[in-house]
């Protein structure tokens, strides 16, 4: 009885022991990753904040693009690898979407095997020029020094 308790405490020891060991550093996805500098900014549209609106930041100079969502004041924050980290260093094509969701027709499915929805249908709220980054004339530098600062006022009545 003394010699299983003692085995498994060594045992309990050793997986401690490597646990540890195994956690420390970083995975050689995470050391090979470019810097990234903290973004930020304020979306508005035709002068008021836009909350829940995407934000994306298109690199046209690197390999890697950044995300956002707007706060209910409109600010948004970019992440690249991980939350609110901000985007690498480069020039950026930006695009800004927000959208609607109504329900289109009857409930359908089993409401007892949990496949009982509506269907939806995409409303776009901003227009389409902000919605492809390619169209939407907004743009960023971020460099380093910084600040890494963007504001945009888009229009609801841009073509």
């Amino acid at each position: 009885m003394i010699h299983r308790t003692i085995i498994g405490l060594i045992l309990c020891v050793m997986s401690m022991i490597a646990a540890v060991g195994c956690s420390s550093g970083q995975d050689k996805w995470t050391a090979m990753r470019p810097p990234v500098f903290k973004t930020q900014g304020v979306v508005r549209m035709d002068g008021q904040p836009l909350p829940g609106a995407t934000v994306i930041f298109s690199t046209t100079t690197g390999n890697y693009s950044g995300t956002a969502l707007t706060d209910s004041a409109g600010r948004y924050q970019m992440t690249t690898f991980e939350d609110f980290d901000g985007v690498t260093e480069g020039e950026f094509q930006v695009s800004v979407e927000k959208n609607d969701w109504i329900e289109i027709g009857p409930e359908t499915g089993d409401p007892e095997g949990g496949t009982y929805r509506r269907p939806l249908k995409k409303v776009p709220l901003t227009p389409a020029k902000y919605r492809d980054f390619e169209k939407s004339e907004l743009t960023a530098i971020v460099t380093p020094a910084g600040p890494n600062q963007f504001d945009f006022d888009i229009q609801s009545d841009a073509k």
